[in-house]
């Protein structure tokens, strides 16, 4: 049977077509649709899809030809080299992988169409709306099923980065593995908006033992209002008259909880997308300058090096010719997320022209800036250092 008798028979039924293409989800304790813009409007959600999105679209990527015996030299001229530089007609390199990365962590699936000239370059990605794709296994292979094209794709044609998943055909979407959570982050966000958009706040109350008349408590009211209402009258000195007494109104205890609840639910959207708190504007207490640093390196280890290299090899696999296998590969400098301050730089620069391990030009490169000319390219070593046994030899 060939490929597309298969499509014509198979009938594949993955549950209510209606309810899975036409209907948002809903968490099922807290009420609430979830779906992509449902959950973007939580400033959580938000923040964690920026930070990883925009961080990976802002990293430097290059194409490298492997050497024999495993150095990487730097190759510019190579076409994948210009095609991830302009991926498109409509895209920059930036645009391209935060939109690759808004899919990825929300739908669970990326794909791109990998157009190719007659000599199988690939020339072109063009995005692929992951609502219209469908991921078909066939005879060992897999093939995608787009919307808007009447043959299947194959998977050789195909840029499919994916997100958690049991099969490795298709990722599943956060939305749906944690639509309960997400759902009463939503819940609780419309909650506290309808609370105190509707609810009677007071600041305080003035109270005396006097019965006032209409027109003195509105003279009363128009008096206090003008001294001590806005921003400019804030902390000014209150004089009360006939043995009048001010008494401020604190905060709740159900107001209180209810804040605590939301601001539990922002650690738990974190936890969903391990993202470091302090990343999404969320600091706490005992945060400070060193334990921020720390934790945005291990953003960068343990959030970000995990989507980087499913990017890289799949473009790896996908970009380059059968014959260019394992000769050419694409990577992401993460170096310049990873420095430190200018005093442990220079630092760790000083220590490694030290030792010989790098040269003033990589270290101009490094710092981005132009090379000195050769001369910049010679390795130094102290002058006390030798391999073992030169030592004794040169004595005799």
């Amino acid at each position: 049977m060939g490929l597309l008798d298969f499509l014509r028979s198979e009938k594949r039924d993955n549950g209510n077509t209606f309810l899975k293409v036409n209907s948002p989800m809903f968490g099922a304790n807290a009420g609430v649709a979830v779906d992509k813009n449902s959950a973007l409007s939580f400033s959580a959600v938000l923040a964690c899809v920026r930070v990883i999105s925009e961080s990976i679209g802002s990293l430097p990527i290059h194409t490298y030809r492997v050497e024999e015996d495993g150095d990487r030299k730097l190759d510019k001229a190579h076409p994948v080299s210009k095609l991830i530089q302009r991926p498109n007609q409509y895209q920059t390199t930036y645009n391209f992988f935060s939109v690759a990365m808004t899919n990825l962590l929300l739908e669970g699936n990326c794909y791109f169409l990998i157009e190719r000239d007659g000599s199988a370059r690939p020339t072109a990605l063009i995005y692929l709306n992951p609502d219209k794709v469908d991921v078909i296994p066939f005879e060992g292979n897999l093939f995608y099923q787009h919307a808007d094209f009447e043959q299947p794709i194959p998977q050789t044609d195909i840029l499919h980065f994916m997100g958690t998943g049991f099969d490795g055909k298709k990722g599943k979407s956060v939305l749906k593995m944690q639509n309960d959570t997400i759902g009463l982050s939503l819940g609780a966000n419309i909650t506290a908006a309808t609370y105190f958009g509707q609810a009677a706040q007071v600041a305080g109350v003035l109270k005396t033992d006097h019965k006032l008349t209409d027109e003195q408590i509105q003279r009363l009211r128009n008096s206090w209002n003008s001294r001590h209402q806005g921003p400019y009258n804030s902390n000014k000195t209150a004089i009360l008259e006939q043995g009048m007494d001010f008494k401020p109104i604190s905060i709740s205890a159900n107001d209180k909880q209810l804040l605590q609840s939301r601001a539990f639910q922002v650690e738990e959207i974190a936890r969903i997308f391990r993202t470091p708190l302090s990343m999404i504007g969320h600091l706490e207490k005992s945060a400070n300058y060193n334990s921020i640093e720390a934790l945005s390196t291990d953003f960068v280890k343990f959030t970000l090096t995990p989507y980087l290299v499913q990017l890289e090899q799949e473009m790896s696999i996908k970009l380059f010719r059968d014959n260019e296998q394992g000769e050419y590969e694409v990577k992401f400098d993460t170096k310049g997320l990873l420095r430190g301050d200018s005093n442990a730089r220079a630092t760790y620069y000083r220590e490694m022209m030290q030792i010989g391990a790098l040269s003033i030009n990589e270290v101009r490169q490094a710092e981005q800036l132009n090379r000195i000319g050769e001369e910049g390219d010679v390795h130094y070593f102290p002058l006390n250092f030798a391999p073992i046994g030169t030592t004794e030899e040169s004595n005799d």
